[in-house]
């Protein structure tokens, strides 16, 4: 029902003529609805689980069902080296089960195919994490666009509100055209602000849309509500981040299943031709024939064969084969320097994550300080123009610091929100 939901509201949205209003869990469940990215991912994965079953089949003997004729005339030789005239026919049905074992090898090359099918799954969840990471920080990223445009537009209108005041002050002769000159220039920076946010947001919108895999053309508008700061990894510590992002991380469990894999491939390599091969076969039917072809359809009778045999293979692929060994064994250290790699890069990830969010959680702190002092100096400044104390450069400059101190916040929220989601990529959630 929800992958129903999700195809629907994304045909809606390609459709939709006015602006769709998207909030962040929609964001987050379309992101993992269509993206072929992570399709493709699975799609790897249930190839590698198709290759781990098939490796696992080869336990299995072949068994054959058929029938068969075969008739001679002419010269024949017996065994005694003799050359004679013969004509003869026979023919066959029956049933075979036949097996071509080398367990050793079997065993261990499907235990490595397991564990790559194993590591498959792991990227795939990998894919799907990351792809609603960025999707969510493409949103924040546009709720950003969205807000800042809509600081300007406010002090725009307040701008122009007081423009109209001082123009009619100008026109009683109790204020300086030169004043209202400056406030007609501040108006038009808004509009050109205001322009400038528009093209941001749009673009924002585009590349929101193109992850989400919707048409380019595509309105959306967020949820303006999720603009407020959100702490999911409150209350622990960077070792503890770190030790939950060693055991839930998708690439650590990824390249220790390549690892293991690889020492799969080593055991394959230095122990599987210690192990005979077997080889066994064993067929049953019936057998009928006799001299003269085409006239004699008689004499058929039963028959069964069988036979068991046990062999080492010596030589490349088998005992004695060093650079097979010596290969299994490279690889296999490979793959433990890149799981080694792999966690190093995801330690220093957790704590560029909790640094970022420590550091954004601060920014909102001071710019909440910031917009409560520039709200009083635009009042204050309000106030002396009333009074004819101020003069209009001064309030026209105590908006402006609010409306850069409004914008700053809008952003710390912003960094801080994408860093918490960041924070919980890193430890694997």
């Amino acid at each position: 029902m929800k992958l129903f939901l999700s195809f629907l509201l994304i045909a809606t949205l390609a459709n939709a003529a006015e602006p769709a209003f998207v909030d962040l869990r929609t964001v987050m469940r379309l992101a993992g609805a269509k993206n072929d990215e992570i399709q493709l991912a699975r799609a790897r994965h249930d190839e590698a689980v198709a290759e781990s079953k098939q490796a696992w089949q080869r336990f299995w003997p072949t068994l054959s069902l058929g029938a068969g004729y075969r008739g001679h005339e002419g010269r024949l030789q017996d065994i005694a080296g003799n050359v004679f005239n013969a004509n003869k026919q026979q023919y066959n049905v029956g049933t075979g089960a036949m097996i071509d074992w080398s367990p050793g090898d079997i065993y261990y090359s499907a235990l490595a195919a397991k564990q790559r099918a194993l590591a498959a799954e792991h990227l795939a969840a990998k894919a799907r994490i990351d792809i609603v990471t960025q999707s969510v920080e493409r949103y924040y990223d546009l709720l950003a666009a969205e807000a800042t445009l809509t600081i300007i537009e406010d002090d725009l209108h307040l701008t122009e509100d007081y423009g109209k005041q001082l123009e009619g002050a100008v026109t009683a002769g109790t204020a300086f055209r030169a004043d209202l000159l400056r406030v007609k220039s501040q108006i038009s920076r808004a509009k050109l602000s205001i322009r400038q946010g528009e093209e941001q947001r749009d673009l924002a919108v585009a590349r929101l849309a193109e992850i989400l895999r919707l048409t380019p053309d595509a309105v959306l508008r967020p949820a303006k509500s999720d603009l407020v700061p959100v702490k999911m990894m409150a209350g622990r510590g960077v070792a503890t981040l770190i030790s939950l992002a060693q055991q839930h991380r998708p690439e650590i469990q990824a390249a220790q299943a390549i690892h293991s894999s690889m020492g799969a491939e080593k055991d394959r390599a230095h122990v599987a031709p210690l192990i005979p091969s077997v080889q066994a076969g064993y067929t049953t039917g019936g057998l009928g024939g006799g001299p003269g072809v085409g006239n004699q359809w008689g004499n058929f009778g039963s028959q069964q064969d069988y036979y068991l045999g046990v062999g080492w293979k010596i030589g490349p692929g088998g005992l004695f084969d060093r650079q097979r060994q010596k290969l299994a064994d490279a690889r296999e250290e490979s793959a433990s320097l890149q799981t080694s790699q792999v966690k190093a890069a995801v330690g220093r990830e957790v704590v560029e994550a909790a640094t970022r969010a420590q550091s954004a959680n601060d920014q909102i702190k001071i710019n909440d300080e910031a917009v409560a002092a520039a709200e009083e100096m635009t009042k204050l400044a309000k106030e002396r123009q009333a009074s004819q104390v101020g003069v209009v450069l001064e309030y026209l400059l105590a908006r402006e610091e609010l409306t850069r101190a409004r914008q700053s916040r809008v952003m710390a929220v912003t960094d801080f929100n994408k860093a918490q989601h960041a924070l919980k990529r890193a430890v694997g959630k």
